[in-house]
């Protein structure tokens, strides 16, 4: 049986974790600006994310919130 893991070893994680979604977050801005995205191309993101969240057994809701956040991101980008 593997160790627990301790509050300082999980925190650590999510730490590590978070620091990588803040940095593909920065590099999906930098390569959405300037561009638009159509209507359809939204869906097409949008979907992706749900099938995804779909096939890993994540609360569907949630993730639809976070993907439709990353898209405002990638659309509200004027760099």
């Amino acid at each position: 049986m593997p160790p627990m893991m301790t509050l300082t070893d999980i925190r650590e994680q999510l730490e590590h974790l978070d620091l990588q979604i803040i940095k593909l977050l920065d590099e999906r801005t930098h390569i959405c600006a300037g561009h638009s995205l159509s209507s359809d191309d939204k869906l097409d993101i949008l979907s992706l994310w749900l099938e995804e969240a779909a096939d890993k057994g994540l609360d569907e809701v949630r993730v639809e919130k976070i993907g439709k956040l990353a898209i405002a991101m990638c659309s509200n980008t004027s760099e």
